[in-house]
């Protein structure tokens, strides 16, 4: 089950970016304590996004998934 790091619901183009790299930060750090999980970035809607902890991601990857509905796409970046 995927632990929920933070939700976010995003105003314009730089705030998209300031909450997910805070939220990316924080999902790092919590994923180097448990050291199991991956981070998995959700975009849900053009302003919505989760970040969390998947036991689908292996631990030091960070995934990105893509639901929003003109799009579908995952993507994957190593760096933890």
């Amino acid at each position: 089950m995927q632990k929920i790091i933070a939700d976010l619901q995003v105003q314009n183009p730089a705030d998209k970016e300031n909450q997910l790299t805070l939220a990316l930060i924080t999902a790092i750090k919590a994923a180097k304590t448990e050291k199991t999980f991956g981070v998995l970035i959700t975009r849900h809607h053009y302003a919505k996004f989760t970040v969390g902890l998947s036991p689908t991601v292996p631990y030091g990857q960070t995934h990105e998934l893509d639901l929003a509905p003109t799009t579908a796409s995952y993507r994957t970046a190593t760096g933890i």
